[in-house]
């Protein structure tokens, strides 16, 4: 039989594993939807201009 502290051990490596890839995924996922937002809201403000006709004098 395995010990109870290899047991526990495994348990927390698990739990810590799962925690930072949650932690990973939501940052990912944030970071594309705000990319997406801002997408969207620059196309709503350049409805109907190109984005090369800012004026850049």
């Amino acid at each position: 039989m395995v010990s109870p502290w290899i047991t526990t051990a495994v348990i927390l490596f698990g739990i810590i594993v799962a925690i930072v890839g949650v932690v990973a995924y939501l940052r990912m996922y944030k970071s594309s939807a705000w990319s997406a937002a801002t997408t969207r809201s620059q196309e709503w403000d350049n409805t109907g201009a190109d984005s090369t006709d800012t004026d850049n004098n």
